[in-house]
């Protein structure tokens, strides 16, 4: 008889409410892979099915292939399609308002004649209904090492001198900002094909997701993009599902 292993899988955005819990501890047969925990979690929590066929899994910083070994005791981040090294979390991700003087001071060059700066925020309207707040969960390890590669490949592809990206999280009201992209560059194509870049990657890649409040006393959770994994890159699948919540 083979022995078991008990994994701790930490649920975020919609996938925590359709299981009922941030945590469930999932008692699994060894040895035991990303893979099979997905399955075991779909026959357990049937109402979060569908969405599980399209989670990640990730351990720490790193997202696991689906064949990764797992181990009794680890702790693994169910990372569903996002709506939007060690890298600090504070540097990328904040749950007080963003200081977009202190993000201006951080990319200063006098060597850049182009400045560009994106922000974005709760709007009052989205798909024909009324929005009183917005609430952002992110998986920390996972969004910042993102948020950090992404600034790192805009200012490579687009020879940018600076990109620098902050997202809030939390609830937030109608008219707060939710992101600062920051871009400095010598000419100004570069700089607004950068900041463009950085947003799009942003909402495609990194571990964010929106609950957004309405008026009439409902909410509900911003369709998302699925997350890359290491057997399934990007460019495999279609590029579908991208949300048009607040913060573009």
């Amino acid at each position: 008889m083979s022995d078991s292993i008990t994994v701790h899988a930490e649920c975020f955005g919609e996938l925590a409410a359709l299981m009922g819990a941030d945590t469930a501890a999932l008692r699994l047969a060894a040895p035991c892979t990303p893979a099979q925990l997905i399955e075991t979690a779909q026959q357990q929590y049937p109402r979060a099915h569908d969405l599980l066929s399209r989670t990640a899994c990730a351990r720490g910083d790193t997202l696991l292939a689906a064949d990764t070994p797992l181990a009794d005791g680890d702790r693994v981040a169910l990372i569903p399609p996002v709506s939007g090294g060690q890298p600090d979390s504070d540097r990328h991700l904040s749950d007080a308002p963003l200081d977009l003087d202190a993000l201006m001071a951080e990319t200063e060059d006098d060597r850049c004649g182009a400045l560009v700066v994106f922000g974005g925020t709760v709007r009052l309207n989205n798909a024909g209904r009324e929005v009183e707040s917005m609430d952002y969960s992110a998986y920390g390890p996972l969004a910042a090492r993102t948020l950090a590669d992404i600034e790192a490949e805009t200012t490579d592809r687009f020879d940018a001198h600076a990109c620098r990206i902050q997202h809030r999280t939390g609830r937030l009201g109608l008219g707060e900002v939710s992101v600062y992209v920051v871009v400095r560059a010598v000419h100004r194509d570069a700089a607004f094909a950068a900041a463009r870049h950085a947003l799009e990657e942003l909402k495609a890649r990194v571990a964010v997701w929106k609950n957004e409040f309405y008026a009439d006393g409902s909410s509900a959770y911003l369709e998302g993009t699925e997350v890359p994994r290491p057997e399934r890159p990007r460019d495999a699948d279609a590029d579908t599902g991208r949300d048009t919540g607040p913060q573009s």
